[in-house]
């Protein structure tokens, strides 16, 4: 296997699953003194002073789970994708492009679920 590591630029957002999308708005809004950046009705993230990104999830297609996410910083998602399924990794199809950005998710061989994201 050649060594072809994907360089990272940060990690660019982690984010949380919600079952209920105001009641968790309203609670971390409460709690911290947060901008909203990026928003819809199943996502909101939120902009911290590091320039690092914290973010709430909703997917009412597939139903809430318990879980969180980590967005890795890539510039080349389809590299890095690459790279990750040479490692055992498994690409799914949960991919999703945006405006400013767009990621594809990931699970590494132990399970964990992980997203390769790229800015535009």
């Amino acid at each position: 296997m050649s060594e072809q590591k994907i360089p990272l630029r940060g990690l660019d957002v982690v984010f949380y699953t919600v079952k209920d999308m105001k009641r968790a708005r309203t609670f971390y809004e409460g709690l911290f003194d947060w901008r909203t950046g990026m928003e819809s009705d199943y996502w909101v993230e939120y902009e911290l002073p590091d320039g690092a990104t914290f973010a709430l999830a909703q997917d009412p297609s597939a139903g809430w789970k318990e879980g969180h996410g980590i967005m890795f910083g890539v510039p080349d998602m389809g590299k890095a994708s690459e790279r990750a399924k040479q490692l055992g990794g498994t690409i799914t199809d949960r991919k999703f492009e945006g405006e400013s950005c767009g990621a594809t998710e990931c699970i590494d061989p132990e399970g964990n679920y992980l997203y390769l994201h790229q800015r535009k």
